[in-house]
């Protein structure tokens, strides 16, 4: 990968300046959002990986337990709470403080925030911040490659691919940077297996998965103008046909293949009776209208979690698009 690509975003005194504190400090924790996903769990790994290879004690924090389980997780994990205090803290794949595990102990404390989120509100010490990347993990790579690319070991390439490909949906987000692939063939230069990480995302659902699939399908709605396609799904859907939460990976991405729909939504009830909406589009910015409900994420590609009942949050959401 050129220098240029790297060097059109960040400083180097900036580089410079987070390596020096990531090498100076002896406690370091990492840090990613509530209902961790496959990019944040990802980055986390590779970085407590790296770190604890350099002698650190890390510790990783994620504020509530993840919705899915991931092959590769960080060693020393806790949820929601903290047992060391760290004198650095690098936090990954966050947009806001309001989905981080954040005690007052923490707010003076040096922080690297790395991300791709357009809607970062984060005041770190130190920001890699890149809404044209696909992922956390992909400009953790562009972070790493600068510090020391000898960091960047077999183990880490498959960490850092596997949340490429997670959150770029195997390359089909729009638009998909030049960057982006040049970075994926580097890291399957590095070790990692592209087609093993593929299959690991896609062919992890039984026979009983597509047939609760094919459930949800019947009962997709479509908007009376044909833009917005969505379905939901509630806990007693889910036990009913004794299925889990995981069994929802990759759903949206199937409804969105539908071709004459630019917008479509995965409404389904979490284990505490909130509300989590998946929001994808062809064209239509919908971070813009995840952010009316106290959500975000990308243009193409958002998220919200609300306490409203389902009935009203498919409402409002639904008459806004």
């Amino acid at each position: 990968m050129s220098k240029g690509l790297f060097e059109q975003y960040y400083a180097s005194d900036q580089v410079c300046g987070a390596w020096e504190l990531v090498k100076a400090a002896k406690n370091i924790t990492l840090l990613t959002h509530s209902n961790a996903d496959g990019d944040g769990i990802s980055a986390c790994a590779a970085l407590d990986y790296i770190l604890r290879k350099m002698g650190k004690n890390t510790e990783t924090i994620y504020p509530d337990k993840p919705e899915f389980n991931y092959k590769r997780q960080p060693t020393n994990l806790l949820i929601n709470k903290h047992c060391q205090m760290p004198q650095l803290i690098i936090v990954c794949d966050v947009a806001n403080y309001e989905r981080l595990y954040w005690p007052k102990e923490f707010h003076n404390i040096p922080m690297i925030n790395i991300d791709h989120h357009i809607s970062n509100s984060l005041n770190g010490k130190f920001n890699f911040i890149n809404a044209e990347a696909s992922s956390a993990s992909e400009e953790l790579y562009v972070v790493l490659h600068y510090w020391d690319a000898n960091l960047i070991d077999g183990y880490v390439a498959e960490c850092l691919l596997f949340g490429l490909l997670y959150d770029s949906q195997i390359f089909q987000i729009h638009p998909l940077q030049p960057r982006t692939l040049k970075i994926a063939a580097d890291l399957m230069l590095l070790g990692a297996d592209l087609f093993k990480l593929e299959k690991e995302l896609l062919s992890n659902n039984n026979h009983k998965t597509f047939v609760f699939w094919g459930k949800i399908l019947s009962n997709i709605k479509v908007a009376k103008n044909g833009t917005a396609a969505w379905v939901c799904i509630t806990k007693k859907d889910l036990l009913d046909n004794d299925m889990q939460l995981r069994s929802l990976i990759g759903f949206n991405n199937l409804l969105s293949q539908i071709c004459d729909v630019d917008v479509t939504l995965l409404f389904y009830e979490k284990e505490d009776g909130k509300i989590k909406v998946s929001l994808r589009s062809k064209t239509t910015d919908v971070n813009a209208v995840a952010k009316l409900f106290g959500g975000g994420g990308h243009t193409n590609a958002a998220g919200i979690l609300t306490a409203k009942s389902m009935d009203q949050i498919v409402k409002e959401i639904t008459e806004k698009l």
